[in-house]
């Protein structure tokens, strides 16, 4: 099909795949060109660093080491004058003598000739200790001996001093000879590439431009807006509208069918709010937490079993009596956020149930459990602190009544909530503020005010 779809539009078709040839002989060219001129530069480059490594490099290195003989030297020169050895100061002597016969005759006319002097020095000074250490054996005066030796030591150093400058600055001087024939040849081969190459890579940009602009950018465009509406996002039109037609229906079916799915997503969000959840508390309403709960009491998964808490404000009315309804849906939207924060509770479910009345539903591992989770939850109701215009703060309090629901004792959703109810409601006429669960309002058994013990 998609054959025959691409014959009936042959014109269009010959046109792209024109363009497609165009661009396709001129990256060829671009290559040969390219390949030429870089086999060039790249020989120039291979004679440059044949030089370098053949001349220059050992030039430096050359010089490097006499710098390293000389201060060689200056620490043996240093170990004569320091060492009290006849022995030591002979071994460090002919030491001073090798290295001063090492020096090329390339290393400068100035440095082998201090080398040589320096070694001369270097046995007057070995010289002169031995007569001091002679003159102090016979009981003669060895000070002139170690005036001498010290005088041939400065000199020495001195001398060696001013090697080690000769050869830094020659050193110095090749590496900054070398650098700047380098530095010559780098710009010469930037500048020859950049004339070579920019009329071609210029073209070649403007050419890859219009393909990105015309063809590639619709293309993207319209996988990205396809993605969006997979993602549940809203379609972003294209800035430009494509040239080829083709490309223009597509762009345009895609965004309206984009359109459309928002919209109808939108309408889908709202109604399923509207079904499941309370405008004013932002928790569950009535009808998700009964299809909640009648899902919980046939899990068969559940470890323990279902518990409910049904959670009534004490004296709402007198609130919204006293101080309005606006402070009235503020106290229930603070129970609310407590609700939603409870923690240690598994698979929970918070909803408002009707007017000032709350419902938790959870899996519990006990009933007793699920009553010592009530108490704990009127303790922090009635640590809530509500503001109030013209007060600092108010507080409320709730009754909870707690029905439960075991593996062994299963019961129908409707029974449950029938049973949390009148359990709510003995707490009510117990003295609210309490927990009650809704085996014990059978029995008369109440619990005490929040944090109390059970009663009888």
């Amino acid at each position: 099909m998609w054959r025959s779809v691409f014959r009936g539009r042959s014109g269009r078709r010959a046109s792209l795949r024109a363009a497609g040839r165009g661009l396709f002989a001129l990256a060829a060219i671009y290559t040969l060109v390219a390949a030429i001129f870089t086999g060039v530069l790249l020989s120039k480059i291979e004679r440059e660093a044949k030089f370098t490594r053949e001349t220059q490099i050992p030039l430096i290195l050359s010089q490097t080491r006499n710098a390293i003989k000389a201060e060689r030297m200056a620490s043996l020169v240093r170990a004569i004058y320091l060492a009290r050895d006849r022995r030591l100061e002979r071994q460090v002597q002919l030491q001073v003598q090798a290295l001063a016969q090492g020096f090329p005759f390339d290393a400068g006319v100035n440095v082998v000739a201090g080398s040589k002097r320096v070694a001369i020095l270097s046995k007057e000074i070995a010289t002169a200790r031995q007569q001091a250490r002679d003159s102090a054996v016979q009981n003669s005066t060895a000070f002139t001996f170690e005036e001498r030796a010290t005088a041939a030591y400065s000199e020495a150093i001195k001398t060696l001093d001013d090697m080690g400058k000769e050869l830094s600055g020659d050193a110095a001087l090749a590496a900054d000879r070398l650098a700047e024939e380098i530095q010559s040849g780098a710009a010469r081969t930037r500048y020859t590439v950049l004339a070579t190459l920019l009329i071609p890579g210029l073209s070649c940009i403007v050419f890859l431009w219009l393909a990105r602009r015309h063809l590639a950018n619709p293309i993207l465009s319209a996988i990205a807006n396809l993605n969006r509406i997979n993602n549940n996002a809203p379609t972003v039109p294209h800035r430009t509208r494509p040239i080829l037609t083709e490309l223009a229906m597509i762009d345009d079916a895609i965004y309206s069918y984009g359109e459309t799915t928002s919209e109808l997503r939108r309408k889908n969000v709202v109604l399923q709010a509207l079904a499941e959840e309370d405008s004013l508390t932002g928790l569950a309403n009535r009808r998700t937490f009964e299809t909640f709960l009648k899902a919980s009491l046939s899990d068969l998964s559940r470890l323990g079993g279902t518990a409910v808490l049904m959670i009534d404000l004490d004296h709402f009315k007198s609130i919204n009596d006293r101080y309005g309804h606006q402070i009235g849906d503020r106290c229930l939207q603070s129970l609310a956020l407590v609700l939603s924060s409870i923690e240690d509770l598994s698979k929970p479910l918070s909803a408002r149930y009707g007017g000032e009345e709350f419902v938790v539903v959870y899996n519990a591992d006990s009933e007793e459990q699920a009553l010592v989770d009530a108490l704990f939850l009127c303790r922090r109701i009635e640590a809530m602190r509500i503001p109030v215009e013209g007060e600092q703060s108010m507080t409320i309090t709730a009754s909870i009544g707690v029905a439960f629901s075991g593996k062994n004792d299963p019961a129908e959703a409707s029974d449950l909530i029938l049973r949390a109810d009148k359990a709510l409601y003995s707490a009510k006429s117990g003295g609210r503020n309490r927990a009650v669960c809704d085996r014990a309002a059978h029995t008369g058994r109440h619990v005490s005010r929040a944090g109390g013990n059970p009663i009888r």
